[in-house]
């Protein structure tokens, strides 16, 4: 029997990926879609994120693949209704812990500041009611640019986690930071835009030849937001990262000069 692999998408990752194309029906992202085994999932806040930066169709895509099941996305009602199978009455207590972890592998301090009315709920006399409620104030009080989409991909990774017992990916952004905060939960390993094309020749045999239109769409890309180079990781004991020109990092991917790390890093082979 075939293991399935549960995997997120985030805000970062669908809008980039949606920009990379072959033409205007092949998105680089829809090769990730064609990867065997894999279920993907996002939270109800990655919509509302793309759906307020409208960003070049990328709402568009994941509203196709919602409606057509390809993708799962959940609220944190569902999340709930999950963590009512495992935990019954304490659902609510273990959503704030997951929220809480979430939050502080961000940023030390987050939850409390953030999120003072869940912080001061009586978990053990509360309906969904009134905890989503409180939820939902706490987040209408932090607004826009605070990673409230990261955060609650966490709480879904951990939510998933616990269902499932497997590993998770997320396929994430180029926000090193963020995905060190990821990795921090333990069982999850990152995908990033890079490190994506050598995924995508593990899973999909997808070669050099298929992969050259995505490139050179990638390298226009860059070119317009003026990144000339990518973070790469040394092949030394310290492990530093350095800046590499974006063609040679991209060529040297299909040398096979690279490996995959957990935060979605490339790293040089040994």
């Amino acid at each position: 029997m075939v293991e399935e692999k549960y995997a997120l998408f985030d805000t970062d990752f669908i809008s980039k990926m949606h920009l990379i194309r072959k033409d205007e029906e092949n998105y680089l992202i829809d090769r990730i879609m064609e990867m065997p085994n894999y279920r993907f999932y996002c939270h109800e806040q990655i919509r509302a994120e793309l759906a307020r930066h409208n960003i070049a169709g990328s709402l568009e895509w994941l509203e196709n693949n919602i409606s057509s099941s390809r993708v799962t996305c959940y609220g944190d009602e569902n999340i709930l209704e999950n963590l009512e199978c495992i935990y019954g009455d304490s659902s609510y207590l273990m959503y704030a812990q997951l929220l809480q972890t979430a939050c502080e592998a961000y940023h030390a301090g987050y939850f409390a500041l953030h999120f003072p009315k869940i912080a001061g709920l009586d978990y053990r006399n509360i309906s969904r009611e009134l905890f989503l409620e409180s939820l939902e104030e706490d987040e209408m009080n932090i607004g826009t640019g605070n990673n409230l989409g990261e955060i609650k991909t966490y709480v879904l990774l951990k939510a998933l986690k616990l269902k499932y017992d497997t590993p998770i990916y997320i396929f994430c952004s180029d926000d090193r930071n963020a995905r060190s905060g990821i990795i921090s939960i333990g069982g999850v390993k990152c995908i990033s835009v890079l490190t994506s094309f050598i995924r995508l020749q593990e899973e999909i045999h997808f070669q050099r030849e298929d992969a050259e239109p995505y490139i050179q769409s990638f390298l226009r890309l860059c070119d317009e937001k003026n990144q000339v180079n990518f973070k790469v990781q040394e092949n030394s004991k310290e492990r530093r990262l350095c800046k590499v020109p974006c063609h040679q990092v991209l060529d040297e991917i299909y040398e096979g000069k690279f490996e995959e790390s957990l935060t979605g890093t490339l790293k040089y082979k040994e």
